[in-house]
């Protein structure tokens, strides 16, 4: 069954359409074009800022609707690009192909971008729809939120005159959100002297790792493959003259890498003891990771003899040192909610070039002075390896307020519609209500959204029922708002 026939359908077609036009961060416009050409042409006012954020407004609706306070609905509509090493989908040509399995949507060996296309398909289903009650509503739908989160950074507050935000980006069904986890990139340098080297090139590959959101799944200790590549490199050079010929590992900063691999070059006849060390790495792994090392696969191929330029033992050395010594990883557990991360790094992309070693890793908390403290742990690592850094891209976490009014209704709205109390969490990733929070001071802000596993990897799925849920949970909100 295709899933423009799920319930509820106004969501289930509008996420359809979305899926049908690529849209990976970068490459945007064509879904934003797409989205404001609808909008005119239902006689809907549509506008767009220089960065390409989309701005959608809709006059109240409902009997003393117009008299509440506007709401603004806010999603982002770029997706983490993110496939199977044997699929063939090209994310900038090809619709993604959603599929139903059981009660989840996934997608055909990529990454499904329910994460956040299914927020955008709430928001949108909202402003379409000429049956549901709500106050004067605005729908902001971002840009580049998943790299950096430059859309938000952009956003016109001027365009904006709603009182409460409804925020449809987190993944867990039954909770509010009230804040997140701020943010700040770490690039490495190191530069790496190339060498003519004679011997037998050999490819070693970690793949098979689950991966993951490197700010909701950081905890659930799946492993890394760069880090993981870089022990057991680390280990074989214990053993053997290693001069590195290349490391690629990872492709974007908030993803958890799956597989790795590097070349190196050993001296002829040193390669034989490869495949006995690499089975002896793998199996001491999948002891300690147990589950989520069920499809780890460390290997040894020989390339070729070596007859050409790599990188010097004196500097593959110091690339392999660093690569272990980097942090990576939950640093700190949170004080004040239990069982929530507040301060985690992850080492997401290492990639070599003809003279140097590129490094990435993105770092996360709750609390802004932790993020200086693992900077200069880092700036320490720099000077020690003679790698440069620089460190950029910084972004404010999302201080929550349990005394807010728009918190207090929704709670109430949960509460009565799922007969429980609804989980009150902060997450220890990213949402663009921290930067939203410095552009709009006295905006009140809450998150929720359906259940959605294994975002940002392509075992990213959405639970169906939970979007039936989700969607009377956001019509109630609309209808309950403070004045």
């Amino acid at each position: 069954m295709p899933i423009r026939h799920l319930s509820p359908a106004p969501v289930w077609q509008w996420f359809a359409d979305i899926c049908s036009i690529p849209h990976p961060t970068y490459r945007e416009a064509a879904l934003a074009s797409y989205i404001m050409r609808r909008a005119r042409d239902r006689g809907l006012e549509a506008r767009s800022d220089d960065k390409g954020n989309v701005y959608l407004y809709k006059p109240a609706a409902g009997a003393g609707m117009a008299e509440k306070a506007g709401v603004i609905l806010q999603a982002h509509i770029d997706m983490v690009a993110q496939k199977t090493p044997d699929s063939p989908h090209d994310f900038d040509r090809d619709p993604i192909r959603a599929r139903i399995e059981g009660d989840w949507v996934y997608a055909d060996n990529t990454t499904l971008g329910a994460d956040n296309g299914m927020g955008a398909a709430m928001a949108l289903a909202v402003l379409f729809a000429e049956d549901i009650e709500h106050p004067p509503l605005e729908v902001l739908l971002t840009v580049e939120e998943e790299i950096g989160m430059g859309g938000v950074r952009a956003v016109r507050s001027d365009y904006l005159q709603g009182r409460y935000l409804l925020n449809l980006d987190t993944e867990e069904h039954g909770s509010i959100y009230l804040g997140c986890a701020g943010g700040r990139d770490a690039e490495f340098n190191l530069a790496m002297k190339s060498e003519y080297a004679e011997g037998e090139r050999w490819k070693i590959t970690v793949e098979g790792l689950i991966g993951g959101h490197s700010g909701i799944d950081i905890h659930r200790g799946r492993g890394n493959a760069i880090k993981l590549l870089a022990d057991v490199l680390n280990r074989v050079s214990d053993r053997h003259t290693l001069r590195l010929a290349a490391f690629h590992g990872g492709l974007l900063r908030n993803v958890i890498p799956r597989e790795a691999y590097a070349e190196i070059v050993l001296p002829a006849g040193q390669g034989d003891g490869l495949a006995a060390l690499l089975a002896e790495a793998e199996r001491q792994v999948r002891a300690e990771w147990g589950v989520h090392a069920e499809k780890l696969r460390i290997a040894a191929d020989r390339v070729a003899t070596h007859s050409g330029q790599a990188f010097c033992e004196a500097d593959s050395r110091r690339a392999i040192d660093l690569l272990c010594a980097l942090p990576d990883g939950v640093l700190r557990t949170s004080d004040d909610f239990p069982g929530v991360t507040e301060t985690s790094i992850c080492l997401s992309v290492a990639h070599t070039d003809e003279q140097s070693v590129h490094i990435c890793l993105l770092m996360r908390s709750l609390l802004e002075t932790p993020k200086d403290e693992v900077s200069r742990r880092l700036t320490a690592l720099a000077r020690l390896s003679g790698a440069a850094l620089r460190l950029d891209g910084d972004y404010p976490g999302w201080t929550p307020d349990a005394s807010s009014e728009l918190f207090a209704a929704a709670r109430q709205v949960f509460r009565d519609y799922l007969g429980r109390e609804p989980r009150i969490e902060v997450i220890p990733a990213g949402l663009e209500c921290g930067l939203m929070q410095q552009r709009l001071p006295e905006v009140e802000m809450i998150s929720f959204g359906p259940t959605i596993e294994g975002a940002h990897t392509p075992r990213e799925r959405v639970e169906i029922a939970t979007v039936a849920e989700c969607w009377e949970l956001l019509l109630r909100v609309l209808k309950h708002t403070p004045a």
